[in-house]
């Protein structure tokens, strides 16, 4: 029988409210308009994170440093400028692609873990590849000098600071060479391929086996991250920033959007979430190369299921296909606010059509969406790019990242706070970019509440907590721009959630077990703001 972490979480939970039975409430803002049933789930939530921090304590945590590591930061633009740019400024854009499985033999390929929910025995291994997973990478600069930035969108599950810092190392050189000012990779989260976070590892070999394999070297610690898998992509990944930025040539960039909202849903209540697929389209000046199609949109992707074993890169294949054979253009996908936002698949199929077909025929919707796209809803971007990132600390405060961090399960760029690492903070990244005149763009290392981007509320009393949370979202941050988000960039740490409606991952599962720290969202709002002030 399989089993998965909420059912694991289900058996501690039981034996954590029969040891918190007299334990005092402590989460609840609002004791008074809390429900009967919330003090219950708080006395429970107190007993099992508990429990989890002695059991954390059997594991000495080997390997976790007092100090972060450098990193291979890249703080943008020392300089932002303002329009009227200069007129001799152009856009220069290059694009390349590479399959992440390119040379890798099946035998290798079926070892892999597939992402998504966790299967403790690690028995989730691929079993057919029915797309690949892919790295697309787009090179940009305004012609000014001043700097060029890449985007690389991997087909994964996340990807940690660690890795991002593996792959920026890998074209260190280069990038100096040729003025590259910031490197952006982005997970588009699908949970149908390649594990490249760890999570989906073998739990069991990692509870009774990685204290000795981090102790000693003598083989691998056990994860759903295979170290052999990350270096070829990171191999294929710098070939491909490279093939991109050797290809630069000039052209025009038109923004457009189209109302997708028929097709997304908000799974956590209430529903506000940004409704548009948005579209960056480069023009080059030479009429014989491919136009280059940068699309934003915040949706889950999960039209695959997120507990199957075979790969596939789900509804952003499908549209860069339909992109490809309609309009012949590149494609590539970068996801955005999309904490708990899912597909609302509504194309009519028959009731007979597998999963792989649905997932077909939405990202051909979606496509269809954006090729349809009126010329005149189009409108051209004066050539004018800043950037800008920004490092920021995070305590790690839920027990189960800290278990997996202390396991070697997952990657952090972590040190320990307190002498028994039961306490741990990690350092994670954000961005913040200029198009253009009008356009704005917020980096995210996480998956973020859309609430906390585009503005919304949960009042006192619709919250967990039964207290209200008053924030400046970060749409109010960005001088009366559009902004868009790109989420997953640059590290995975978890979901961010609107602090006053938090309850306990032992009882609501799934944004409560991937929210690595209950200060996510106010440390993020915080660092974004700074960074902004600090550039306009």
């Amino acid at each position: 029988m399989k089993i998965n972490l909420k059912k694991l979480c289900a058996v501690v939970m039981c034996v954590a409210l029969l040891a918190g039975i007299g334990a005092v409430n402590t989460t609840a803002g609002n004791t008074d308009s809390a429900s009967a049933m919330n003090i219950l789930y708080d006395i429970g939530d107190v007993a099992f994170k508990g429990l989890l921090k002695i059991i954390t304590i059997l594991f000495p945590p080997i390997g976790i440093p007092r100090e972060f590591s450098e990193g291979n930061f890249l703080p943008g633009m020392t300089e932002f400028k303002e329009l009227p740019a200069d007129p001799s400024y152009t856009w220069k854009l290059g694009y390349a692609q590479a399959d992440l499985l390119e040379g890798l033999d099946d035998a290798f390929i079926k070892t892999l873990a597939v992402s998504g929910i966790l299967d403790i025995l690690g028995k989730r291994t691929v079993s057919e590849v029915l797309d690949p997973p892919m790295a697309r990478v787009t090179a940009l600069s305004d012609g000014s000098g001043n700097g060029t930035v890449l985007f690389v969108s991997i087909d994964g599950f996340g990807i940690s600071s660690v890795d991002v810092g593996r792959i920026r190392a890998a074209v260190k050189d280069f990038a100096n060479e040729n003025n590259i000012v910031s490197i952006n990779v982005s997970a588009l989260h699908q949970h149908s391929t390649v594990d490249t976070l760890g999570m989906n590892g073998n739990l069991l070999g990692a509870v009774f086996c990685n204290t000795l394999a981090l102790a000693t070297g003598w083989f691998r610690p056990f994860s759903g991250k295979n170290p052999d898998y990350m270096k070829h992509a990171t191999d294929l990944v710098a070939e491909a920033i490279k093939k991109a930025v050797n290809g630069m040539e000039e052209g025009t960039l038109n923004y457009s959007k189209a109302d997708a909202s028929n097709y997304i849903r908000d799974k956590r209540t209430p529903e506000q979430f940004d409704p548009y697929l948005h579209r960056l389209r480069f023009v080059p000046a030479n009429a014989a190369s491919a136009e280059t199609w940068l699309c934003n949109a915040g949706i889950h992707t999960t039209g695959m299921g997120v507990s199957g074993t075979v790969v596939s890169s789900d509804f952003p294949h499908f549209m860069g296909e339909a992109i490809k054979e309609q309009k012949g253009a590149n494609f590539q996908f970068i996801n955005g606010a999309e904490l708990a936002i899912g597909m609302d698949n509504k194309v009519p199929m028959p009731e007979e059509a597998t999963g792989y077909q649905r997932t077909e025929a939405y990202g051909n919707q979606l496509a269809q969406l954006m090729i349809d796209i009126p010329a005149g809803e189009e409108q051209q971007v004066p050539a004018l790019l800043n950037v800008a990132h920004k490092e920021y600390v995070v305590p790690i405060d839920n027990p189960l990242h800290v278990l997996f961090y202390r396991l070697g399960v997952i990657e952090y760029n972590g040190r320990k706070t307190n002498w028994t690492a039961t306490d741990l903070e990690v350092k994670t990244e954000l961005g913040y970019m200029e198009l253009g005149d009008r356009l704005a763009f917020a980096f995210i290392p996480g998956e973020l509440e859309p609430m906390l981007a585009f503005g919304g509320s949960i009042p006192a009393s619709e919250s967990y907590t039964g207290e209200a949370y008053e924030f400046t979202p970060l749409k109010d941050m960005v001088g009366g721009r559009e902004l868009m988000v790109f989420g997953l960039t640059n590290d995975q740490v978890g979901y961010m959630l609107l602090p006053n409606d938090i309850a306990h991952f032992v009882v609501f599962g799934n944004e409560e077990v991937n929210a690595s720290s209950t200060q996510l969202a106010p440390k993020t709002l915080e660092a974004f703001k700074a960074l902004t002030d600090g550039v306009n």
